[in-house]
């Protein structure tokens, strides 16, 4: 009889002090997601580290971690989400965790969506987000902290 190998991918969209996620089991299976935070003044790298991945890592024992491409230059460096990042990657690495980063964005029929549209088409492949999904901001609106969900969820489509 053969067992087929489950495997669970951990997928984060990071931010200075959160970082959205979703947790996939053979890529068509939504088991976990959410946003976490730490809006404290100092050290939030650390706590975010040490109190919400550890707990997601334990919780879930993930195979892979999937992040953006953390060497992509940005117009304005980011010291935090650098240190952020570090941390994370670290920590899969001692837990012998594999850290994907995707080479190029998600695309659709050859051209690249906005966001989004990128995240209604997650909402369309796990039903279970389309309650969460936001409304279509407008230019002057900041974009809601739900949209982190979509954006780690967007990363495992850019990784098939």
């Amino acid at each position: 009889m053969k067992h087929k190998r489950l495997t669970r991918i951990l997928a984060l969209d990071l931010h200075p002090r959160s970082f959205g996620y979703v947790v996939v089991e053979n890529s068509s299976r939504l088991l976990d997601w959410g946003v976490s935070s730490y809006r404290g003044k100092y050290d939030a790298a650390n706590v975010l580290v040490c109190k919400r991945m550890r707990q997601l890592l334990d919780l879930w024992r993930p195979a892979a971690l999937v992040l953006h491409n953390p060497l992509k230059k940005s117009r304005r460096p980011n010291p935090k989400k650098d240190r952020l990042l570090e941390r994370i990657v670290t920590e899969a690495k001692n837990r012998r965790i594999i850290v994907r980063v995707p080479v190029k964005p998600a695309e659709y029929q050859g051209k690249i969506l906005t966001k989004y549209e990128n995240a209604r088409r997650v909402a369309e492949q796990f039903l279970v987000l389309m309650r969460e999904l936001p409304s279509k901001r407008m230019a002057w609106e900041s974009e809601h902290y739900r949209m982190s969900i979509f954006d780690a969820a967007a990363l495992l489509f850019s990784q098939r």
